[in-house]
Order: C-alpha cells, then structure tokens, then sequence
C-alpha cells in the first residue's frame, strides 16, 4: 500500500466479522433525488464510478478524489443512503457522504466533516445512528476530516479531568461562548482545538453542548 492508502485503511472501522460480497447490494445503490437532499451539490467524474458523483465541499472532493487513486476501493458512491436519526423526538433524514465497496465486497461508509462539526449536537446524533446501522448491517465506517484526522482519533485526546471542569465553568460563566472566545483559556491551559472539541464530546450528555457554532452550558 502507498503511504495515503495506508493512512486511510488505518481510519476505517471495521466491526467483528464484516460482511462480504455485498456486490449486488452496492450496485442496487442510487443517488438520493435532488428533491430530497441538500440541493448544492456539484458534479465529480472519478475512475471508480460507473458515472458523476455528487459532493458538498471542497473537503468531501479531496476524500473522493483520495479514494478514487486507493487500490482497495473497487467502487464510489455518494449520498446513497438514507438513516433516520431522531432529534428533539422528530425522525429526521441523515444522508451519508460517501460509500465504498471493497475489493472482497465489503461495504463501507465515509462522512466527512471538520473536527468541529464532529461535536456538533445534531452530528453527533446522525453519527450515533450512522454507527447502528454499520454495526447492523457489518459495514466498514470512518468519519473523517480532509486531513484523515477522524472522530476516534478526537474521542481519544486527554485531557486533565481538573481542566475539563475548569472549562465547563468557564462555559457556564459565559452562558454560551464560540471557539474565537476561548483563545485565551486554550492558551492558558495549552490545550488544541482537538482537545477543546474532546472536552465537548465528553462533556455533552451533563454539560455541555455546541450547536449553531456555540458551545452552551445545559
């Protein structure tokens, strides 16, 4: 495997005894109706799709075109796949980005989003159903930002369990604050922006949340 090929292989996860030869289900696979998704979406030619994909983001089109030269993707889809997820006790439609079919037939799901969004309220939600039905259905899943940085990597950051509870204060101080307002605290307590988002992540279910590009105290 080339170096990226490798990288890529290393963020997908691939539950107990993953399903194969699921040719024929990933051929029945078409693009959502325009009708029904985000309605912005451009057009890409890849060698590995029998015809355009669509995508969202300048991110998603590195990912497509990263997969398109890996030797162990036989085919790309986009935006395939309808998972219901359920915010605030209404069914809502998810579309994942990108699905791929392995070599032996395995199947695996691709979303791509900033470090950020994933530790926004609503995506981790969809992520959370995104999961069920890969465990389900015993497909590949990885969740990924442009530079392969992925939510496991995000869910394994350490961070000072002393220094989470000085953050979630600093947060309930400030009401609601952005990542902008909290430059100072990083720096004070030398934490990344990873590390930020895992306080968020980890915090979220007692504490904390962050949606509409703020992160609150609940």
């Amino acid at each position: 495997m080339t170096k990226l090929e490798k990288l890529i292989w290393s963020k997908i996860i691939f539950y107990k005894n993953p399903k194969r030869n699921c040719f024929k289900y990933f051929d029945k696979l078409e693009v959502i109706p325009s009708s029904d998704r985000f309605k912005s979406g451009k057009l890409l030619k890849l060698d590995k799709s029998k015809k355009e994909v669509i995508y969202d983001s300048f991110s998603e089109k590195k990912v497509l075109k990263d997969l398109d030269s890996c030797k162990f993707v036989k085919e790309i889809k986009t935006q395939s796949l309808i998972i219901n997820y359920i915010p605030m006790l209404k069914v809502r439609k998810y579309y994942p980005d990108i699905q791929i079919i392995l070599n032996d037939g395995v199947v695996a799901i691709i979303e791509v989003k900033t470090f950020r969004e994933m530790v926004n309220k609503k995506n981790i939600l969809k992520h959370e159903a995104l999961e069920k039905y890969c465990k389900k259905h015993r497909f590949g899943l990885a969740i990924i930002d442009s530079d392969y940085y992925s939510f496991e990597d995000l869910k394994n950051e350490k961070v000072p369990i002393l220094i989470q509870n000085k953050f979630i204060r600093f947060v309930k101080d400030n009401k609601e604050i952005s990542f902008d307002e909290c430059d100072n605290f990083k720096k004070k307590y030398n934490l990344t922006d990873y590390q930020l988002c895992y306080i968020i992540w980890n915090n979220r279910k007692k504490h904390l949340v962050y949606n509409q590009h703020l992160i609150k105290y609940i």
